[in-house]
Formats: structure tokens, sequence, C-alpha cells
């Protein structure tokens, strides 16, 4: 995919950033869906797990869609970091990276000879796997795996204190992307299942090789759970969104 290039503008005023935070273990449910023109879908069922002991936050992403042009997509993602105390921002120094994408005929995924190790069916970030995935699926796993990091930022922004409009960015240490440029948009509201949650609502894009993604992602964030209730992810055609599923 031809990558967006453009210049962020903005003067990064000093964002309070908590103190790193200790996380329990905890295990957040996503419905998925997707949107193309008139076409509005569930495509698939996902988990977020998140810990975090203070120094070091691990995440990991799991998600299994439905039965699409008989195959079935799997993505998993595993990202631990430590967060670097810093002014006015953090530092994300990763420790451990991994994002893998798997799309099995949807038989042989139900099958009992199903094997998830069989190199002819995956292909991950490091380029092991013989399955041949488009660069755009990998490009976007990439993404994923690096998204896991909002999670624990959630808890930690201080978005009280922040305008609508700003922006800031957190630098990142690691093999992939170099920072997250995150935009605050203010305060809003989510409803799912009858609960409504009172948010406060950001995007966000990483930057890779001096060059932003072009996959530029928003969020709304529970204000007293700090869990992300919504994500939308900008694709090359459509978008995807992750919806909390109480």
């Amino acid at each position: 995919m031809k990558k967006l290039i453009f210049l962020v503008i903005a003067t990064l005023a000093c964002i309070s950033v908590r103190a790193a935070v200790n996380i329990p273990f905890t295990e957040i449910p996503y419905n998925v869906n997707y949107h193309w023109g008139i076409i509005n879908v569930n495509i698939a069922h996902g988990f977020v797990k998140i810990q975090s002991d203070g120094t070091t936050f691990h995440g990991t992403l799991d998600g299994v869609s439905i039965p699409w042009e008989g195959h079935v997509i799997l993505v998993s993602d595993t990202l631990t970091f430590q967060p670097v105390p810093g002014t006015p921002y953090e530092k994300e120094n990763i420790v451990y990276q991994s994002g893998w994408y798997r799309r099995p005929k949807a038989n042989y995924f139900r099958s009992k000879n199903y094997n998830p190790a069989d190199p002819e069916i995956y292909k991950n970030l490091r380029g092991e796997g013989n399955y041949n995935a488009s660069h755009d699926s990998m490009e976007a796993i990439c993404v994923t795996s690096d998204m896991i990091a909002m999670f624990y930022y959630a808890r930690v922004i201080d978005f009280e204190k922040m305008q609508k409009g700003q922006k800031f960015s957190i630098p990142i240490n690691g093999e992939y992307a170099s920072e997250v440029v995150v935009t605050y948009d203010g305060p809003g509201s989510y409803s799912v299942e009858d609960e409504t949650f009172n948010t406060y609502n950001c995007q966000y894009e990483y930057t890779y090789e001096g060059k932003l993604s072009g996959y530029q992602v928003k969020m709304r964030i529970d204000k007293v759970t700090k869990l992300p209730v919504f994500i939308s992810a900008s694709l090359p055609v459509g978008r995807v969104e992750m919806l909390y599923n109480p």
C-alpha cells in the first residue's frame, strides 16, 4: 500500500501522563464489524488481554472471523513493553512483539487435523511461514500489534487536562514503529447493549520509517474503567470496527 506522507503541524503542549500503573489481568471481549458502502456486516469475534505490574505491560489480541468466502481469518498479536518515564511523555520501550496471520479453509479449521503451527497456513511479522499473505494484510497486522499499547495509554493519559484538538506524540523504541501521534477529540459517549458509557474520544496513527502509516484509528475510552469500548480503523477499502461486547 502506498504510504500517506504528511506533516503533522501542532504545538505539543505538556500532557500530564500519570506514573506507570498496575493493571490486573483483564480480558475484554469485542465484536468486529466491517463497513464498505452499503456493506455492514459482523465479521469476527475477538479478545484483548492486558496486564501490567507497574514496570512491564503485556497485551495480546486474538481474533477469529466468521467464515468468509470459505475461509476463516485468524489474527494473534502480542506486545510487551516497558514504559520509560519522561517529560512530558513516557517512552515505549518494546521488549517483545509478534503478529500472526492465518487464513485456513473453514472446513479444515474445524477438523481434527487443523494444525496452527503448519507453516503453509500462516505468515508472521518476522517473515516466518509460507502462506502468501498480501502486503496490505501484513501491514495491517503490524499496526494491530502496535495498537495494543493504546490499551495501556488509555489508563495513564490524563485526558481531563487536555483540550479538544490537542496533539502529542509518544516515542517508541522498537523494531517497527518509531512513534504514535495522538489527537484528543474531546468527551463523548457510546452505547451498547442498552448501556451507555461516557467516553474520552481520541484518534491516533503510528509512524513507520518516518512516515505515518495511513491507518488512522479512532478510539472511545470509558471514563470510569479506562477501557476502549469502540475502535474504528481505516482500511484501503472501507473500515473495520471493534465494538465492546459486555
